[in-house]
């Protein structure tokens, strides 16, 4: 099974939205909720510990697509 990545595509850059193994299907609906406006955003968490969040009006303005990861 291959893994995926959540390419964001915006006006002011390339985004890339690490899925964990097993939460491909969490992260759609997430993204569902944001596109739809019953989710303010996508809060992920990096190794690190660091927060990314990509606010459902970001989103909305950019082109997602599910590809594998390289």
């Amino acid at each position: 099974m291959e893994t995926k990545i959540i390419k964001v595509t915006h006006v002011t850059g390339t985004y890339i939205i690490e899925v964990p193994n097993g939460a491909l299907n969490d992260m759609k609906t997430q993204l569902d909720k944001c596109l739809n406006d019953e989710q303010g955003a996508i809060v992920v968490k990096g190794e690190d510990g660091d927060q990314f969040v990509y606010p459902s009006d970001f989103l909305k303005n950019s082109f997602i697509s599910i590809v594998d990861r390289e």
